[in-house]
């Protein structure tokens, strides 16, 4: 019996954990150990610091869904690892034996690197942890009272940019809306030589379109911009050449900022020795396995990527749910592959790929390979980009939901939420024989007996039939899927796509 612990419970640690486990025999074992109890879908981050989703939409416990695929979970804190003893060490002072190790950690925002830089005891917000975007939300709130120029900025050394356009297209969309466009200027402030680099290079046609969506905007950008320090409503600046000469220094006023700090590794991977690099990331091979210890591997953000493009000032690596995606695939496959005593298989040549909202349109993006020369740099606006995101959303978090075959509904499917609701509001107002605007009419037979539950059902709670049975329908979708196997959510999905296909735009042909 092999027993393989997975650190994170992020979007890298809960995909490895689930495949891990079928992969694997029935007497192997799977612990999952992460210093948080919820799971929680990054890419959504930047829509709860617009207000447009709520935490409780995209963040949830995660132990539950573990348990139910026979998955171990330790809600702990990592100390430091143990590769000569194959042992992890926990902030209780307990230890974990493994036979493999999976590191999924992530990222550690290094807020401190920069004088005033973060939400704690700084002067700016992050959406990099689900807490950090219900802050800042609270803080936009706020700010919209008496509102003023709004800082989009990435710090040198951070990674995963395209998210710092995409959170100020969605400003951009929330103040048109609320007629208060005029009031803000917005400036994005990023290390890139130009804007579209995301430390990716090959300039392609990302980069004029990426300009001329910004310009389109009225959102105006800093390039090769290096953050000194913040200092309340004030970010200071300098600006470098090609050659990484300083040319000019700049104070630029903001009434809200939101900014990607620099990234390290995880305290305890870089208080690990000979595991991590100079900045706590994991070193590993083309199998994404450490060097010096074969049974340890990692995947995503929190291993050590090589320099894609060199710039003038420190960009750091590309990564999405796609790339991250195929990290976990590689690392999962070489671990069955040793068990098994197989040669390990090195990862396919990555593509970079992200799906950006921008409020009511969006912006795809698509290289192959991630590294000069590729054959492919595909970047297309359009409104189908934003109904994409929404429909990847959901179809990832229903993924991480999916029940087992022989599991039941628990009290809190969304069945349960609509009539909790409709309880709480009963005897609010007169009953609507109409459904909302954001439903459309759809006939559905109910057998005799049912349609008169339901007209009793509605009476009592004080509504109309037909809108309670709206509601319950949609709830019962929304319920159904976490019900549905893997294969059977992935045809959804697909079957979905398809339905939303009409002026899609021509592109590569699997995007």
């Amino acid at each position: 019996m092999a027993h393989v612990v997975v650190v994170g419970a992020g979007i890298a640690g809960v995909p490895a954990a689930y495949s891990l486990k079928a992969k694997l025999g029935p007497q192997d074992r799977i612990t999952v150990i992460s210093d948080r109890d919820y799971f929680h879908f990054v890419p959504s981050n930047p829509w709860v610091a617009m207000g447009w989703r709520k935490r409780g939409d995209v963040a949830f416990p995660i132990g539950p869904y573990l348990a139910g695929r026979g998955i171990d979970f330790v809600c702990q804190s990592l100390e430091r690892i143990a590769p000569e003893a194959n042992q992890v060490h926990l902030a209780d002072g307990s230890a974990v034996e493994y036979d493999f190790l999976l590191l999924a950690t992530g990222p550690k925002p290094a807020f401190g690197e920069i004088e005033g830089m973060g939400p704690e005891g700084g002067y700016t917000h992050s959406i990099l942890h689900i807490e950090h975007a219900v802050k800042a939300f609270a803080a936009y709130r706020e700010f919209l009272k008496d509102p003023g120029p709004i800082i989009v900025g990435v710090a040198q050394n951070a990674a995963t940019i395209g998210p710092a356009y995409e959170f100020a297209f969605l400003a951009d969309a929330d103040l048109r809306r609320r007629n208060m466009r005029d009031q803000v200027p917005i400036t994005v402030v990023t290390p890139e030589p130009y804007v579209g680099h995301l430390g990716v290079g090959g300039k392609g046609e990302t980069r004029g379109l990426l300009e001329t969506a910004l310009h389109h905007h009225g959102i105006a950008f800093v390039c090769n911009a290096k953050t000194l320090r913040v200092t309340p409503g004030q970010l200071h600046i300098a600006q470098y050449d090609a050659d990484g000469t300083v040319q000019t220094a700049h104070t630029l006023p903001f009434a809200f900022s939101v900014y990607w700090p620099p990234f390290r590794g995880a305290d305890a991977l870089a208080n690990s020795p000979g595991l991590a690099d100079g900045r706590g990331f994991v070193t590993v091979d083309e199998y994404l396995r450490s060097p010096g210890h074969p049974n340890i591997f990692a995947v995503g953000l929190c291993r050590a990527h090589g320099v894609t493009a060199r710039t003038p000032i420190p960009v750091g690596p590309p990564e999405s749910v796609y790339s991250i995606q195929n990290d976990v695939d590689t690392a999962v496959a070489n671990i069955a592959a040793a068990l098994k005593g197989e040669a390990p298989a090195s990862a396919a040549p990555r593509r970079a790929q992200w799906l950006r909202d921008m409020g009511e349109t969006g912006a795809s993006y698509l290289t192959a390979p991630q590294i000069p020369l590729r054959d492919i740099n595909w970047l297309k606006e359009g409104w189908w980009v934003h109904m994409a995101k929404v429909e990847f959303e959901k179809y990832f978090l229903d993924k991480i939901k999916l029940k087992p075959a022989a599991g039941s509904p628990g009290w809190s499917t969304h069945v349960a939420t609509a009539l909790t609701r409709r309880q709480v509001q009963r005897g609010g107002g007169a009953a609507r024989e109409v459904p909302g605007p954001a439903m459309r009419p759809f006939e559905v037979p109910l057998e005799r007996d049912l349609s008169i539950e339901l007209k009793a059902l509605a009476k009592a709670l004080d509504v109309a039939a037909n809108t309670l049975a709206g509601e319950l329908l949609n709830a019962a979708i929304l319920d159904a899927r976490l019900y549905l196997s893997e294969e059977v959510l992935a045809l959804t999905q697909q079957v979905r796509r398809e339905l939303l296909a009409d002026g899609w735009p021509e592109g590569p042909a699997d995007t």
